[in-house]
């Protein structure tokens, strides 16, 4: 009788314990329910101060270069300059800039839309409109219509000032649309901006290489390193839709003074 009363109050403790854990188990599950995601994918490897004020400085530049308008039917010096045709170049322009300044545009191409699959392949993708983390030479996504959520348009941000603002410079822009402009972003929460990439890597130019990091060689009869011809890149038929137009008016966005 003594034992049956030892085993039975062992299994109101196991009992009570069980509970125990049961509830605790339910707090935190519930309190990972209620814990928000971080917009941040983990930035890692982003380029350095020099690089980012060098990004800002080749973008400034372009606001005053003589070919900073686009010509007939979008025809454009940065589309041409990243191997395009004649089309809508926001994208173009942003990967030129981060070209000009060093930056691997590796993972990017005439389609807004791609900063985000970089962002995201590189882990530097900020989801959403908060300036948060953001920081010049960043490229910023937006969409322009409430219609459609596809990344429409990117640009560089040149500044971010201590109350959220953003300054950024983007082709394809402007009064008319059709040029490099600079435009201060008042209010990035009803900008309806998509979010940020942060660029990664340096290109073979900045890194003075030349590109000999990525040439591969084979041996020969006589034992000397051959270089391997690269292939032309083949066309594939569903082509990336470039970045689109910025309208003439945004709302909360002003046109900075001279521009």
């Amino acid at each position: 009788m003594r034992t049956s009363v030892k085993t039975t109050t062992a299994g109101i403790g196991l009992v009570a314990a069980a509970a125990i854990g049961v509830a605790l188990l339910g707090a935190t599950a519930g309190q990972q329910t209620v814990t928000a995601v971080p917009e941040l994918v983990a930035a890692t490897d982003s380029v350095d101060a020099k690089t980012r004020a060098e990004i800002v400085r080749v973008a400034e530049r372009e606001l005053n270069s003589k070919h900073k308008v686009e010509g007939a039917k979008n025809c454009n010096y940065y589309s041409s300059k990243m191997g395009q045709g004649c089309q809508a170049w926001c994208a173009d322009f942003t990967r030129y800039v981060w070209d000009q300044a060093g930056v691997k545009i590796t993972g990017t191409n005439s389609g807004a839309k791609s900063f985000r699959s970089y962002g995201m392949a590189n882990k530097t993708w900020k989801k959403g409109s908060s300036t948060k983390k953001v920081k010049p030479g960043d490229a910023v996504t937006y969409r322009l219509d409430n219609k459609d959520f596809e990344d429409d348009h990117v640009g560089i941000v040149t500044k971010v000032d201590k109350k959220g603002r953003l300054t950024v410079v983007s082709g394809n822009s402007g009064t008319k649309s059709d040029r490099v402009s600079q435009r201060v972003i008042l209010d990035p929460k009803t900008a309806q901006i998509t979010g940020y990439a942060s660029p990664v890597g340096m290109n073979a130019k900045a890194r003075g290489d030349n590109g000999k990091a990525d040439e591969k060689s084979n041996k020969s009869g006589k034992g000397k390193k051959q270089l391997v011809k690269k292939e032309p890149a083949k066309k594939t038929k569903t082509a990336p839709k470039p970045g689109q137009v910025e309208p003439i008016v945004i709302e909360n966005y002003h046109l900075s003074p001279g521009n």
